[in-house]
């Protein structure tokens, strides 16, 4: 049995408590207030040994021998005591349910609900509103593990509202994955594992690219500085995705550190889904949206579809996460593809000495972005189709 720390109880749902007490044999665990339900635990399970933490709030360590509730299952935790984790362990059966929802199984179906599924780091989830901390519903490790979900995965099913101390609502069930019965889990290549290769096939783009070819599986940089028209050239080239009606391909807009006015003209001006907001939300709240938008785009990607993330703008994000996002674009070899086309929001000087797939002249009179062949290019641009 793995041993539990206070502080990881503390930042642990209540639903992965009330399971920890289930499987303790805590009794009227369910009525309990947080504190004396990890109390109760802690007096069940005692405090890790040889960490040289002292007992709180009276609860002593269990140090000698005691009585173990009957065949619990390892939680595999983490030793942080930030970021608790739960995994499944290879003790444990595949087909386990957490008691929680088991017994919500039998539930009558609540209101129906659907997004895309954020994992953290302690094996837990949310299905995000418009990729988002706002309008989250919780989603146990267990149906995690038990659909073999990734972020990324557009989830369906029914939830049932926050109960008291909760501060989210939590699925009820997951009933579909991607479109697909959630169970049996699809199977399915994992993206990091399948083999990138040049893109192969053309994207359609705006009279204003010119002679520029884009492909499906390309990463493109808008480079300009302020008042070259990067964002109107990057809603030029949405409206021209979107408006050739291909249903195969999945665009969506990333906003990072927009103007509020901009969000705004974003909705207005196209039907694709839009994320992210204006430069007054967190940074934290801003890398979720983007990082998320790629997972989804990933999600498409082994399942041999394209998807095209447009970013507004790079600039805006931690170098760390800047990268990750924009080296996530690739055609790959056994599925299909992932394009970013993303602002940098460099400023001239900076942009004449970056390598960019698209560069910016300054603005003219008119006010309209003009693209520079001589900074411009694709890579084996000669196997495009």
């Amino acid at each position: 049995m793995s041993v539990l720390q206070r502080q990881e109880l503390e930042d642990s749902p209540l639903a992965d408590l009330h399971a920890i007490a289930s499987e303790l044999a805590i009794e009227g665990y369910r009525a309990m207030r947080k504190e004396d339900l990890i109390a109760a635990i802690l007096t069940g399970e005692g405090s890790e040994e040889g960490d040289g933490s002292l007992p709180q709030d009276g609860v002593e360590a269990d140090s000698g021998p005691r009585e173990q509730a009957p065949a619990p299952r390892s939680r595999g935790r983490s030793r942080s005591r930030s970021k608790p984790k739960v995994e499944q362990t290879a003790a444990e059966p595949e087909d386990t349910e957490e008691p929680d929802e088991a017994a919500e199984d039998d539930a009558p179906a609540g209101e129906p609900v659907t997004g895309t599924l954020d994992i953290l780091p302690n094996g837990s989830g949310f299905i995000r509103a418009g990729g988002l901390p706002s309008d989250d519903v919780y989603v146990s490790p267990a149906q995690i593990r038990r659909c073999e979900l990734r972020a990324g995965d557009e989830v369906s099913g029914s939830l049932r509202p926050a109960r008291r101390n909760e501060r989210h609502p939590s699925l009820l069930r997951v009933e579909r994955v991607n479109g697909h019965d959630a169970e049996p889990p699809e199977k399915r290549a994992h993206f990091d594992d399948l083999t990138p290769v040049h893109p192969t096939e053309s994207l359609p783009a705006p009279e204003a690219l010119g002679s520029v070819p884009i492909g499906k599986g390309s990463r493109v940089a808008v480079a300009g500085g302020p008042g070259a028209g990067a964002t109107r050239l990057l809603r030029a080239i949405v409206s021209t995705l979107h408006g050739k009606g291909d249903d195969g391909l999945q665009v969506s807009v990333v906003l990072v550190g927009a103007r509020p006015e901009e969000v705004t003209d974003w909705a207005r001006e196209t039907d694709v889904p839009v994320t992210g907001g204006s430069f007054y939300r967190s940074n934290e709240a801003q890398a979720q949206a983007a990082e998320l938008a790629v997972e989804r785009a990933k999600r498409v990607a082994e399942r041999g579809g394209d998807a095209v993330v447009v970013i507004d703008s790079l600039e805006s994000l931690a170098p760390g996460v800047s990268r990750r996002v924009f080296g996530s674009a690739r055609k790959l070899e056994e599925g299909g593809s992932v394009t970013v086309i993303a602002a940098t929001g460099m400023a001239w000087e900076v942009q004449r000495q970056a390598s960019t797939r698209i560069g910016l002249d300054p603005p003219q009179k008119s006010g309209e972005p003009q693209v520079s062949d001589a900074r411009s290019g694709t890579l084996r641009a000669d196997l495009l189709g």
